[in-house]
């Protein structure tokens, strides 16, 4: 009785390495690609404040974490792609199949490496890359631009010093420029209380603020307090002035997201798409795995595609940007309530991996 052929270490090791290799030359070109892309983007800044000298190199620098973090699914579906185009090209997939071994044995050491590199993405996302966003956004908005570093944080309130005293704000919607629960503490030349004002929400409408349910009082030296007919608000700043310290989702950790949730939760506000955010930590690691499954179904069939390297290419930036568009709109759909966060933060990763294991299993037939 004949025994079927399996891979051998070092076989599982050469089908490793032919995928690692192309995924790091895709990650390295993906990543120059949306350097330039962002540098183009903020080229305007970056002449008007000088940033094409150290600063403007450091900021970028700090930004390749959260780029790397960014295109890893991407890079792990070109190089699959690449690498066994490169594998069918020679005859060496062909080869194996001729000797009975499965499409399944050739796929797991790669699925092996792409479980190690969304790991590793879980792990910069977790780490290296919120402090270098944030460390970043500082250069580029206080070091850079020469804004004034105004607000602060106290247990995750937001508080702005003013001429006059002191701002605090509840939250920021930065998307839809809105301040809720704003309260304003005016001082006299002795720090001491004079004036307060509270607004429940304040909507920035490209001049001023438009605010409602404004209450203001008076505050004598005694500690009598009179309630005023005053009915503006007279902030004095910006939504840049606000969003100089405001943390996007990527500048969070999970735990910090987790703390930032719960504490806007606690106050009685709505934490909107942070919700969403917190899903797509988990579930965009994981898309490293699915795009590298959905390669190897397009590569391996019972009779190898002749894939042509440009080809493969450009099949890996059609799939990639269809992965992007649909995570775009459920996300966009989450972060309006119209879908539940779990469900807009994972629906991509299901689609594709149905579509992965339907590709695997329709070669299998054929």
């Amino acid at each position: 009785m004949r025994l079927r052929p399996r891979l051998s270490p070092v076989m599982d090791r050469f089908i490793a390495a032919q995928f690692f290799g192309p995924f790091m030359v895709c990650l390295a070109a993906f990543t120059a690609a949306y350097l330039l892309g962002d540098m183009f983007d903020r080229f305007d800044d970056l002449i008007r404040y000088g940033g094409l000298g150290l600063l403007g190199l450091e900021y970028f620098a700090l930004k390749l974490p959260l780029i790397i973090s960014q295109v890893l699914p991407v890079a792990c579906l070109a190089g699959v792609l690449l690498g066994f185009a490169l594998l069918n090209r020679s005859g060496e997939v062909l080869a194996c199949q001729q000797l009975g071994i499965s499409r399944l044995e050739m796929a797991v050491p790669v699925l092996i490496v792409a479980v190690l590199i969304s790991g590793f993405d879980f792990l910069i996302s977790e780490t290296v890359v919120p402090a270098a966003t944030r460390e970043a956004k500082y250069i580029y908005s206080v070091e850079l631009k020469k804004r004034q570093l105004k607000a602060v944080f106290a247990n995750r309130r937001i508080w702005v010093r003013v001429r006059d005293g002191f701002v605090s704000v509840d939250n920021l919607d930065k998307k839809n420029s809105q301040l809720k629960n704003i309260t304003h503490y005016q001082l006299d030349d002795d720090f001491g209380l004079k004036n307060l004002q509270h607004a429940n929400t304040a909507k920035w409408n490209g001049s001023t603020w438009v605010q409602s349910g404004v209450n203001s009082f008076q505050i004598a030296e005694g500690g009598t307090v009179t309630k005023t007919a005053d009915t503006r608000l007279d902030l004095g700043l910006t939504p840049a002035d606000f969003g100089l310290l405001r943390f996007d989702p990527e500048e969070f950790s999970l735990w910090e997201l987790d703390r930032y949730i719960a504490d806007l939760r606690s106050k009685g506000l709505d934490p909107g798409g942070y919700v969403v955010d917190r899903d797509l930590k988990y579930a965009m690691p994981l898309a490293c795995v699915i795009m590298v499954a959905l390669g190897m179904s397009l590569s391996l069939d019972p009779l190898p595609r002749n894939l042509s390297l440009g080809r493969s290419f450009g099949l890996a930036i059609i799939i990639g940007f269809a992965y992007w568009t649909a995570l775009g709109i459920t996300s966009a759909l989450g972060r309006s309530a119209l879908l539940p966060a779990p469900v807009a933060a994972w629906i991509p990763n299901f689609m594709f991996a149905m579509i992965a294991i339907a590709i695997f299993l329709f070669g299998e037939e054929r």
